[in-house]
């Protein structure tokens, strides 16, 4: 990923504050340390200073240097889901529609931007969906939705944010005070029927929701990327989806590995904080065998 990537700043102070945050990164020896210096030096810099980091000729991706987790996982540690940017060039020719569901601030739909002809980034928290705005809105073939994915269309969900992190943002538990309402949208609503999509799922806990709402997208040949959290020994979105046994669960790595039970799941999740990405299709989905031709050729 780090390969023709190029840094922009808002300002020259924008500059400074990020040569000292990508400083004190390298003393940190806990996970939370990096965000307490992204917010400290916050609050001694403008919080609208920037970081413009752009992969070749993509479009650029905008980081305020005050958020703790785009500035550690974009900026210091550079090689942010290289499995995922791998399926992705795999997919591209093979789809014109990625949808980016838990789309955060973007990032995903900027780099898949040069790839596919439509996109569509669905985003449910307010203040996130603004940053992502800020990313995408000069992109033609991105159109964003501020809803939360879920098994049916045009509820009223309530939402909480989580304080000091915005990736964790997730819809409220009925005993959990929220932030905000907000409306929900399935998979088989956001995808034309007949459409094989690549679908990248990161919804904090709503994946086995977005699933009963996918239905037909699966049998149309669509491709998900979603994410099985190594701090969910029961492997619960991917106890789901392999109920179903004409899907197909691989384990995304350099050579995608089939997997067919919860027990395999679980022996490739050795982090309790990482997050894993799994792919799922029906066996016969001819997105998915292009994916899989993809990683098996030279290079892939």
């Amino acid at each position: 990923m780090s390969q023709n990537r190029k840094i922009g700043f808002s300002s020259a102070a924008a500059r400074v504050q990020y040569l000292l945050l990508m400083g004190l990164f390298r003393l940190a020896v806990t996970r939370g340390l990096y965000g307490r210096f992204a917010r400290g030096l916050g609050r001694v810099f403008s919080p609208q200073n920037a970081v413009f980091v752009r992969q070749g000729d993509e479009p650029p991706f905008k980081i305020y240097l005050n958020d703790g987790y785009w500035t550690r996982f974009a900026l210091y540690h550079t090689d942010y889901e290289t499995e995922v940017e791998t399926v992705l060039h795999h997919a591209a020719g093979h789809t014109d529609v990625f949808c980016d569901l838990g789309a955060n601030k973007g990032y995903w739909s900027v780099r898949a931007a040069p790839l596919f002809s439509q996109i569509h980034a669905v985003e449910a928290a307010a203040g996130t969906f603004a940053s992502l705005t800020e990313n995408v809105d000069t992109l033609p073939n991105v159109t964003r939705h501020k809803r939360a994915i879920h098994a049916e269309s045009g509820r009223k969900l309530q939402f909480l944010n989580v304080p000091l992190s915005h990736a964790s943002a997730r819809i409220a538990e009925a005993n959990e005070g929220a932030d905000e309402t907000v409306e929900t949208i399935a998979i088989d609503d956001l995808i034309p029927s007949g459409t094989a999509a690549l679908i990248k799922l990161d919804v904090e806990g709503a994946e086995i929701a977005a699933f009963d709402g996918a239905g037909r997208a699966l049998s149309d040949g669509s491709v998900f990327i979603y994410e099985d959290h190594g701090n969910d020994p029961a492997c619960l979105p991917s106890a789901h989806v392999l109920k179903n046994p004409e899907n197909s669960v691989y384990f995304v790595s350099n050579t995608p590995r089939k997997l067919c039970t919860v027990a395999e799941i679980r022996a490739v999740k050795t982090d309790p904080f990482k997050g894993y990405n799994f792919l799922v299709a029906r066996a016969e989905s001819e997105l998915l065998r292009a994916i899989l031709e993809g990683f098996a050729k030279p290079g892939g």
